[in-house]
């Protein structure tokens, strides 16, 4: 922190609260109404209708409408930086003030999706897909200026827009080949339209067109040699295209995002009976231009991410599930991989002589990918409506950016919860359900996310980061009731 106080990067003020505070809960914010308030409608219209035994129609409508904003304290900003002139106080030109900012988020999403279903015997043919838009306006105001000028109430420093229309249609066939043997075959065609207008916080013009057709097919084989056993074999390709915010938040000198391409090939075995189940599933993701997280977090906490131009991700997962001593069930799972960037090079800032220095480091880690992680659930009936389970979760050492550096990673952790479900018996209500869900019951102090950023000065690398720590034990109570 002193190391932040002397690059300029944090106040004297903020520098002391932080070496006075306790360091897992310490908030850089002191604005007491520094807050996130942001609300969200959703409305759905569903249809079903049945022609014959044969042949389904479902369809849904869904209109969502979110508006809100967080509030902000920031001191000595400067009026260029918001559009406005510099007042004269008493004969003085003033360049900087404190303000009270509010950075509005104001969008809508609607569309339809449907799906035709005709299934006879074993064999099935889908025809389906939707169409949706979402519209968001982005803008910043501010309420409130230590000296204003002539700012006006409410003054509005930018506005940013963004459209997006999203169409897909798809057509999904199952056929029984065999008596043991399936085969499946999933077509979908999907286009995509953005628009984006206008100015960021910065007050970059970020306006741009971005258009995408993409083409998603997926192939499956299943074979059944017994009542107990099944297997697969699966081959899917899917196409993903960046979001508004990659695209902001790209530097416009430098490489702008692309969509990504990811080809998943699957093989995969479970044995189920009335007492056991075991499986196990390999897994092999081919991506061309993966976006991955820079380490770096925007100025809404959201990852900052880029391209690469081949990566992987392979692994094998392993399940399985015991029923025991009448009222005891034991579920498990863990999975072991290898996440890989074939041909890394890191760009660091150059804060001596300006610009970018590139750091050439070949296969690397993917940031944010841990090699190993289990998961346990052990369940006890004591009666028909009680039941409590203990939980485990556990995540290995995983990277905060993509060096594969031990400067720059999270510890393994290991959090257990326990939940209570009690089916409560009474006639007001067709069901009535109470939850009390005890996360974190041995206090583990973790941190499940971070960022960080590198940069070069003096001479050396530096860095700031930001460790996110989750919270001790805490309590969920809930209830359900059913009509």
């Amino acid at each position: 922190m002193n190391k932040y106080e002397s690059d300029g990067l944090y106040t004297h003020e903020q520098t002391q609260n932080m070496l006075n505070s306790d360091s897992r809960t310490y908030n850089l914010y002191t604005y007491k109404n520094q807050v996130d308030h942001y609300q969200q409608d959703n409305y759905q219209l569903q249809f079903s209708h049945k022609f014959n035994p044969a042949l389904n129609l479902n369809a849904s409508a869904f209109y969502t409408y979110g508006r809100g904003y967080y509030e902000e304290y920031e001191t000595d900003q400067n009026y260029a930086d918001y559009q406005l002139s510099n007042p004269v106080v008493n004969g003085t030109t003033i360049e900087k003030t404190d303000m009270i900012t509010r950075k509005w988020l104001d969008n809508k999403f609607y569309g339809m999706i449907f799906s035709l279903v005709y299934k006879k015997e074993n064999n099935s043919l889908s025809l389906g897909g939707g169409a949706n838009v979402y519209d968001g306006q982005h803008f910043g105001r501010v309420i409130w200026a230590k000296t204003a000028g002539d700012a006006a109430m409410d003054y509005e420093w930018y506005r940013g827009t963004g459209l997006k229309k999203d169409d897909n249609i798809y057509a999904r066939y199952t056929i029984q080949l065999s008596e043991k043997l399936s085969g499946s075959a999933d077509l979908q065609y999907r286009y995509i339209n953005f628009e984006i207008g206008g100015l960021d916080d910065k007050l970059r013009n970020v306006a741009q067109h971005h258009e995408y057709n993409f083409f998603n097919p997926k192939f499956g084989l299943y074979y059944s040699p017994g009542i107990h056993q099944d297997g697969y074999l699966s081959y899917s390709r899917a196409n993903r295209e960046p979001n508004r915010d990659n695209f902001v938040d790209a530097d416009p000198a430098g490489r702008q995002p692309t969509y990504e391409t990811l080809n998943d090939f699957e093989l995969g075995y479970k044995y189920k009976s009335s007492n056991l189940m075991v499986g196990t599933n390999l897994y092999y993701m081919d991506y061309k231009n993966q976006l991955i997280h820079t380490g770096q977090i925007n100025n809404t906490g959201a990852p900052v991410m880029t391209n690469v131009d081949k990566s992987y991700r392979t692994g094998v997962e392993l399940m399985a599930g015991v029923k025991f001593l009448r009222r005891f069930n034991w579920n498990v799972n863990v999975t072991f991989s290898s996440n890989k960037i074939n041909d890394f090079t890191e760009y660091v800032e150059d804060w001596d002589n300006g610009g970018l220095k590139a750091n050439v480091i070949g296969k690397t880690d993917l940031a944010f990918s841990p090699q190993v992680i289990a998961g346990s659930v052990l369940s006890y009936k004591p009666r028909t409506n009680v039941e409590i389970s203990f939980l485990s979760n556990y995540a290995g050492k995983q990277f905060i950016d993509n060096t594969a550096s031990n400067d720059r990673k999270l510890n393994p952790y290991l959090v257990n919860n326990l939940k209570f479900d009690y089916r409560l018996n009474q006639k007001l209500f067709k069901e009535m359900k109470i939850k009390l869900l005890i996360n974190n019951i041995l206090n583990e102090k973790y941190e499940s996310n971070a960022w960080v950023y590198s940069y070069l000065y003096g001479g050396t690398r530096n860095k700031m980061d930001g460790y996110f720590p989750q919270a001790g034990t805490n309590f969920i109570l809930s209830v359900s009731v059913g009509f």
